[in-house]
């Protein structure tokens, strides 16, 4: 009787075995199902992000402050009172130093979900380019509301790093400080 109860609990074993089984089945393919769907989700909008770095670096390189929306803007940003509390150093393409150095930009606002960097590309005046991560929101609106002194100021508040205004360096991360 003894070799039939062991057939007996061998039957049990692969019994729970079978079912460990398939139970360990469907979480390793409900595993792979999120973590591919976070996959396409990141891809896709770094894709995005991408082309459009692309197009905005193109466009940023034939812009100058003679350009007549610059100028207009770099006016603008420059008769802003200087006696107030706020003192506007931000326009829709241009950031205004107050010691008149500036930068002209574009941004990409980002999805906010914690995967997708934002992107601030930028002309400087002295001719370098800078890119930044940092969150700005549309507009710059999230820029504090003093102005930085320099372009040297400006890359050390805001997370900005140099780059030679063509390369995909600019798509790296620079803020928040990842530990």
């Amino acid at each position: 009787m003894k070799p039939v109860a062991c057939a007996d609990e061998q039957s049990k074993l692969k019994g729970i075995t079978r079912q460990a089984l398939l139970c360990l089945g469907a979480l390793i393919l409900v595993a792979a199902l999120l973590v591919g769907g976070f996959r396409a989700y990141w891809w896709r909008y770094e894709h995005a992000r991408a082309v459009w770095k692309t197009s905005a670096l193109q466009r940023l390189a034939g812009l100058t402050a003679t350009n007549e929306d610059i100028r207009r803007e770099l006016g603008e940003l420059k008769a802003s009172p200087r006696e107030v509390d706020y003192q506007r150093w931000t326009g829709d393409q241009v950031v205004l130093m107050t010691n008149g150095e500036y930068i002209i930009y574009a941004f990409w606002h980002g999805a906010n979900s914690g995967f997708v960097d934002h992107l601030f590309l930028g002309h400087c005046s002295d001719g370098r380019w800078l890119y930044s991560t940092y969150h700005f929101c549309n507009h710059m609106a999230g820029a504090d509301a003093d102005p930085p002194g320099s372009l040297r100021e400006f890359a050390a508040t805001y997370s900005a790093r140099e780059f030679d205004g063509k390369s995909d360096v600019c798509l790296k991360h620079t803020w928040p400080p990842r530990k």
